[in-house]
């Protein structure tokens, strides 16, 4: 999986033509130059058309909720204010909560069971008073019982023998009637609870003829429920009467079956009609009438009658011709193409490597979209009067400043304070807001080293989002409860935002080639795999490129470059001699070299290959590119002189200086021209027999002349001043390493014997 997404990432790479900063050209072609002016053209159309969309064409002095009327705002016209979608909604909620379902009551049920009960009871007597004695199990018991089964199929035998047996029927049949029409009936039975729907109202109506009562439907009684009410009530009265439960509640359970039934068509015809008669209309608002007095605060009602007054006025402007209905638009796109030439006008005087880097242009009009998406999100998700101290104004400062420099990030915190300013109707508290945050981020977040950093901007950032509400509200006299609120939501805007920029700065790492220092502090990690690699198969070659990153750091800290990226680079600059490291002499523990059996053009090959191989082996562990950059220009295009010599020697006519030549680039940024330098000194130095500080200083000048007058340093912007500081920390590491130390003397043979 992991390979998919990198071979995924390398062609989204390709196609966008992503190198790092040190191969892009000063001055672009002319197609990249066009590309640049389209991506300023195309980002201005779709920030003034799309952003925010709803707000497109109305006025710029449009008041807004909180906003306060410096004069009296009356009605031109009718103003008709439309219900929201969501306030329609509510109120068809709210009416299906209110209208009850509709169930028809069957009065003929209760009677029929009643009727089915005396009719039982009078069989009963008469059947007893035909018979001359009745006991239990007789032939005539069992006749009797079978001439009332017959007629009553439900009861069970053991309730119709008993009732042949009880003495008092008309007692029986007294209680029986009074529990099945005061305690079952009184509302009464459906056939199942499901038969009412769940949803919608609580409330249930019934309709007996002419007659309608509202019950809760809790009190409606199931045929399960009903039977459970008469066993309970039952019980309660033996408590009092001594009646037999047993016998009673068989008997009065066979009788009893629902006698209500819901009426579907009529409770949907009823809903309907409650839906059809809920208006559209919020309010309406005369001409001349007053919609927010002078010096008053806007509320959300004003504000919805001037949103509806605006739209009018766009529907007029339509009807009088094309050219008023686009001018808005028109406007804010010429706008936002003023505001975002800006900052290219700032790329192109100050920062020209990024200017002309379309990928890197590319990557930071990105983040701007991104910073007014989440902002527009935010409006849609939760309602356009949320609160300016919930946008997440630092997550462009912060991106920016750690992407590339808090010099960027700075200025283009000051566009985005305007941009925003000018996309919200000229509000400057919002601009101001996020010029102060966005400066605060910049600032914190100009040395991110690790991840645990971020929580150092979330300190700060939280902290000026606090004092900068208490500030500004305080002179607003916004009251205390609403003040402590919106405090609030900036402390917790400072958290929301350092947390979603965490989780965005690593895709624009990966997919733009940017190189942030808390990536290369990830690669410094010596359990890296590609180092553990190194240490195990080529020691020699591993311990060489720790000196060498010490070198490169010391002497890329002196001159002002990124030491960081120098180590990391140095680290990495020979991981392709892990493929075949006994060829290399740091790695050679023979006294016997390989080359010495080689031709010298073979050997040539071979050293040339841990170039090719490295690059290969640093993609396929997804190293960034300005680390690999180090693979392959720490040799640059230099020559191999010994094994070019040696050819020379075997063939003085037929030898090609080309064929001993390392495939370069040349080094492109002062980086990694330290790293070759650091790397021919660290080996150069292995060679001194007595270094003294003065032989070290002599090898050290020498190699950087040699570097200099061949060439191998024109295309980086090194100057004859930062090769003197480079000198200078060269000497002081290495004279570092070779101090020398006292000879201990050696203990005599009557000392180890008494030690043994």
């Amino acid at each position: 999986m992991f390979s998919l997404l990198l071979k995924l990432k390398r062609l989204i790479k390709k196609l966008l033509k992503v190198t790092s900063e040190s191969r892009q050209p000063v001055r672009s072609s002319r197609y990249s130059q066009t590309l640049i002016v389209m991506f300023l053209v195309l980002a201005s159309v779709l920030i003034g058309l799309l952003y925010p969309g709803e707000e497109l064409y109305n006025p710029l002095d449009t008041l807004h909720k909180g906003d306060m009327a410096r004069d009296a705002i009356v009605a031109p016209f009718e103003i008709v204010v439309k219900k929201t979608e969501r306030e329609l909604e509510s109120e068809r909620s709210a009416v299906r909560n209110t209208v009850p379902h509709v169930v028809d009551r069957d009065s003929s049920v209760l009677i029929a069971i009643n009727s089915e009960l005396s009719r039982l009871f009078h069989l009963v007597d008469s059947l007893r008073a035909g018979a001359d004695s009745i006991s239990a199990g007789s032939d005539v018991e069992r006749a009797l019982a079978q001439a009332i089964s017959e007629k009553f199929p439900q009861l069970s035998d053991k309730v119709v023998t008993q009732s042949l047996l009880v003495d008092s029927l008309s007692a029986v049949g007294t209680i029986l009637t009074r529990l099945l029409n005061e305690e079952i009936y009184h509302i009464g039975v459906v056939a199942d609870a499901n038969m009412i729907p769940s949803t919608g109202s609580k409330y249930v109506l019934i309709r007996q003829g002419q007659r309608e009562n509202i019950y809760d439907r809790n009190r409606i009684f199931n045929v399960a429920i009903a039977n459970g009410r008469l066993l309970t009530v039952l019980n309660q009265l033996a408590l009092r009467d001594s009646i037999d439960v047993d016998y009673y509640y068989p008997l009065g359970h066979a009788f009893i079956r629902p006698d209500l039934e819901t009426n579907m068509p009529e409770y949907l015809n009823r809903l309907n009609a409650e839906l059809d008669n809920i208006s559209a209309v919020s309010e309406v608002v005369s001409p001349g009438d007053t919609i927010v007095r002078a010096f008053g605060k806007v509320d959300q009602r004003q504000a919805r009658i001037l949103r509806e007054k605006n739209q009018i006025e766009r529907s007029l402007a339509v009807q009088s011709g094309w050219l008023m209905a686009s001018l808005p638009a028109l406007t804010r796109i010429v706008l936002v193409l003023a505001t975002l030439s800006v900052l290219y006008l700032f790329l192109y005087f100050f920062r020209r490597e990024l200017y002309y880097s379309n990928p890197k242009l590319l990557a930071l009009l990105l983040v701007f979209a991104l910073q007014l998406f989440v902002i527009h999100l935010e409006r849609t998700v939760f309602s356009e009067d949320i609160s300016i101290y919930l946008y997440l104004v630092a997550i462009l400062p912060i991106m920016v400043t750690v992407l590339f420099d808090a010099e960027v990030g700075l200025f283009s915190t000051l566009v985005l304070a305007i941009l925003l300013g000018l996309m919200h109707r000229f509000d400057f508290t919002l601009s101001f807001l996020t010029f102060v945050v966005g400066a605060v981020a910049c600032v914190t977040a100009r040395e991110v080293r690790r991840r645990s950093h971020f929580f150092r901007i979330i300190v700060y950032v939280s902290l000026t989002y606090g004092l900068f509400i208490l500030l500004v509200e305080s002179l607003k006299m916004t009251p205390r409860t609403e003040l402590l609120t919106e405090i609030g939501f900036g402390m917790a805007n400072g958290l929301l935002t350092v947390l979603l920029t965490i989780g965005l700065i690593p895709f624009f790492e990966s997919i733009f080639g940017i190189t942030t220092d808390i990536t290369l502090l990830e690669l410094s990690d010596m359990n890296h795999p590609l180092l553990k690699r190194l240490a195990l198969e080529a020691p020699g070659t591993y311990h060489h490129s720790i000196i060498v990153g010490n070198l490169a750091e010391t002497a890329a800290k002196a001159i002002g470059g990124n030491p960081l990226l120098a180590r990391v680079g140095c680290l990495y600059h020979d991981i392709g001699k892990v493929e075949v490291p006994e060829y290399f002499v740091e790695n050679q523990l023979a006294i016997r070299s390989k080359h010495e059996d080689l031709a010298p053009t073979m050997s040539s090959v071979i050293l040339v290959s841990h170039v090719k191989k490295g690059r290969a082996l640093g993609e396929e562990a997804d190293l960034p590119d300005d680390v690999l950059n180090f693979i392959e220009e720490h040799h640059g295009t230099m020559v191999m002189s010994y094994f070019y010599n040696k050819a020379l020697e075997q063939d003085a006519d037929e030898v090609s200086v080309d064929k001993f030549r390392y495939p370069g680039p040349k080094p492109q940024i002062r980086e990694t021209a330290i790293a070759m330098l650091a790397d021919a000194v660290e080996a150069a130095s292995r060679t001194l027999d007595d270094p003294k500080p003065a032989r070290i200083n002599s090898l050290i000048q020498r190699i950087i002349n040699d570097r200099f007058q061949s060439g191998e340093l024109d295309d980086c912007p090194i100057t004859l001043r930062d090769l003197a500081a480079i000198k200078d920390a060269f000497s002081q590491v290495l004279i570092g390493a070779f101090h020398q130390r006292i000879t201990y003397p050696r203990k005599t043979s009557h000392e180890e014997i008494e030690e043994t």
